[in-house]
């Protein structure tokens, strides 16, 4: 039973080691086959789930990622591989999760105290107050 697990590990450890290529080669440079328009790497459907542990399987069979690549681009055309200048731009959009919302509100402050300003001033009588018996302001 010892030797068994023994045997186990070292099977499992062997197959980590002579594995040279790392599943990212493969996963990073095509889209998920289901049509989500996703990086297989960065997908979580079912589909994908068995696509990686199906890579990971030729992978460690002494496939290439190059010939696995090759071989989903035969089966799912050329629309499979990913085109790296799309990618730049969609992740240059995101703004790298950065909220634009605190740049609304100070705009918008801006703007009312602008207002607020201008409106003060005018009804005022360019700062120095109403005069006595002038026109009172109604809304």
């Amino acid at each position: 039973m010892k030797n068994a697990i023994i045997l186990a590990i070292l099977l499992t450890f062997m197959g980590i080691v002579n594995a040279q290529y790392s599943s990212m080669d493969v996963e990073s440079k095509i889209y998920c086959p289901c049509g989500c328009g996703e990086i297989l790497a960065n997908c979580h459907c079912e589909t994908a789930v068995q696509l990686r542990s199906e890579i990971n399987r030729e992978l460690l069979a002494g496939k290439t990622p190059d010939e696995l690549v090759n071989r989903y681009v035969t089966l799912y055309g050329s629309s499979i591989l990913v085109n790296q200048e799309f990618e730049a731009i969609k992740g240059a959009s995101k703004r790298d999760g950065r909220d634009m919302l605190p740049f609304y509100v100070l705009g918008l402050a801006i703007t009312g105290f602008v207002a607020y300003t201008i409106g003060k001033s005018k009804r005022d009588g360019n700062g120095k107050g109403r005069k006595k018996g002038g026109r009172k302001w109604e809304l």
